[in-house]
């Protein structure tokens, strides 16, 4: 998800703020999960994916 605004600096020039969120609700994405049937970690789940993560941008053009 990402939300952004731009604002006119006069004519030719504009300031441009974004913000991007990875995995916006934080649901757990599992990863890991051990399929061979004779390994002792059969079924478990070894890692999952990245948590919630944010990221801010100012971009000028001119």
């Amino acid at each position: 998800m990402s939300l952004s605004k731009t604002m006119q600096m006069g004519d030719t020039r504009s300031l441009e703020i974004r913000a991007t969120i990875d995995n916006v609700f934080n649901t757990v994405q599992y990863a890991g999960v051990g399929t061979v049937v004779n390994q002792p970690k059969f079924g478990q789940i070894t890692s999952a994916g990245q948590m919630r993560s944010f990221q801010f941008t100012a971009r000028f053009r001119f």
